[in-house]
């Protein structure tokens, strides 16, 4: 199917202003397709928008810490493919963020609805960054996940929110959500047999 390119940078917009910007995984879930298919190579594939919620949440609670800058994407007819950096301000003030790259591929279904993702991202960076940034806060500020900062949103202007805004994602304060903290607790979806 063939789709204006406006109609699907403006969906684009919307989908990563919702969740990766706002946080509202709840809704950011319901803007894929009921059938949509989100394939992560290390946690494995989620069917359809409650998986796609049940997983998102699940290790977003596990990394308070952690929010998404956009850095660039490509719109190519139906998909979007964007890399974004996975990032943790520094607990020292002034200091570098700590980053790792993940990239993304979005495949658009229409009417503002996404019929299937898949993310790329390398398992070792992922890991030296965490335990960089955990013996950071070690170190200068052991309640630093907590505090949810979201200092520098990155290059893109429409891709952050508002001035003043402050991070409530919607996982936040409830108790419905189980942690996912490695492969062995998802008990859903189809889970990947390599790791990266």
């Amino acid at each position: 199917m063939t789709f204006r390119r406006d109609e699907v940078e403006q969906a684009f917009r919307h989908y990563f202003m919702v969740g990766p910007v706002l946080e509202d995984w709840v809704a950011w879930s319901q803007l894929f397709t009921d059938d949509a298919t989100y394939t992560d190579h290390f946690w494995g594939t989620f069917d359809g928008p409650a998986e796609i919620q049940r997983w998102i949440e699940g290790t977003m609670v596990t990394a308070p810490q952690v929010y998404t800058v956009l850095d660039w994407y490509v719109i190519d007819g139906a998909r979007v493919v964007y890399r974004a950096w996975n990032r943790a301000d520094n607990p020292v003030t002034g200091g570098p963020a700590f980053d790792f790259a993940s990239f993304q591929i979005v495949t658009y279904a229409g009417d503002g609805k996404w019929a299937a993702e898949e993310d790329v991202w390398v398992q070792y960076e992922s890991r030296k960054w965490a335990e960089a940034y955990l013996a950071a806060c070690a170190e200068h500020d052991p309640e630093h996940p907590s505090r949810r900062s979201r200092l520098d949103w990155g290059p893109i202007e429409w891709a952050r929110p508002l001035p003043g805004h402050e991070a409530s994602p919607s996982w936040l304060g409830r108790n419905d959500i189980r942690p996912l903290r490695s492969k062995r607790d998802v008990d859903f979806g189809r889970t990947a047999s390599a790791t990266i």
